[in-house]
């Protein structure tokens, strides 16, 4: 059974999207808010091709629930004929909040660049978790947040999501007020929101040629290796670091953090990761697109469960 597509219509269109580079806007349907992303397209002189960003989107987020992390609600759609993926939105309340990670860091760490869209490489693992030892100083807590945010940092290992840049994260917040009668100050309470935008993960950029030819000569790993992230290791480097190699440098040094989202992964057989690129229908991701998706999934599943040993 392939996936269901969402159909969006311009009368369910409610407002713009400004955060990221894609053409993305906010509907309406059955009552729920999404947010349609349009998958980008690959101009060619045979003609244009759509990259695989909306089923890279929606297996992902298959990925993540099969796996026990907390994603976003992913559907494939469509708006004018033009493929896309919608992303439920959860923020459920007018007494929630997101607060994304540029602003946390802003908030805690000294001339912090929250504008700063590419290249910031004061993102690193190493200040995030300053900044929320800083924003939590109780031990409970901490640790609470960030062993959640570390299971999305395994995830993007998993399927190579080259893009957790700063505001690609974040934390919900709501009010609560002790007593209205009394105004007492109001105090937030926090918790890790769900991990969201993975578009840019599953070799998604690839054309099938260049897959095969990856498949053929057996450079999976070469290419994984050359993937850079969204997040720095040193803010002295020029790029961000790979996602796997992040994980297996950051299990090492931040063992508490990453071993729960390895040992969760680890009680998961590898066919049932792969089998959620099954459902993707063939005109979204051809059948050497799924084949490749499942050989990294492979190849990043084994690196991560070896960190166990």
């Amino acid at each position: 059974m392939s996936y269901p597509i969402i159909h969006v219509q311009s009368t369910q269109i409610i407002d713009d999207e400004q955060l990221g580079s894609k053409t993305k806007f906010w509907f309406e349907c059955k009552g729920k808010k999404w947010l349609f992303k349009e998958a980008r397209i690959i101009q060619l002189p045979v003609g244009n091709v759509v990259t695989g960003e909306d089923w890279a989107e929606k297996v992902a987020a298959e990925i993540a629930y099969v796996v026990g992390f907390n994603a976003a609600k992913v559907e494939l759609a469509e708006y004018q004929g033009r493929r896309g993926s919608a992303s439920l939105s959860f923020i459920t309340s007018h007494n929630v909040h997101l607060e994304h990670g540029n602003e946390i860091l802003a908030g805690h760490l000294a001339n912090y660049d929250q504008s700063k869209k590419q290249h910031q490489s004061e993102h690193t693992l190493h200040n995030i978790i300053h900044a929320l030892l800083l924003m939590f100083p109780q031990e409970q807590d901490s640790s609470y947040i960030l062993t959640k945010l570390a299971g999305y940092l395994v995830l993007d290992a998993l399927i190579a999501n080259t893009d957790r840049h700063h505001e690609n994260w974040g934390l919900f917040w709501r009010t609560i007020m002790y007593s209205q009668v009394l105004n007492t100050p109001s105090l937030k309470s926090y918790d890790v929101a769900p991990s969201f935008d993975h578009a840019s993960s599953l070799g998604r950029e690839l054309l099938d040629e260049k897959k095969n030819v990856i498949i053929k000569n057996k450079t999976i790993n070469k290419y994984l290796d050359k993937g850079r992230g969204g997040i720095y290791w040193h803010e002295t480097d020029s790029h961000g670091i790979n996602p796997i190699l992040l994980v297996e440098q950051a299990a090492t040094k931040y063992p508490s953090y990453f071993k729960p989202a390895l040992e969760a992964l680890s009680l998961i057989p590898l066919d049932k990761i792969q089998a959620t690129l099954d459902d993707v229908p063939s005109d979204r991701a051809s059948d050497i697109s799924k084949k490749f998706a499942k050989l990294l999934l492979e190849n990043t599943y084994q690196r991560l469960i070896r960190l166990l040993t």
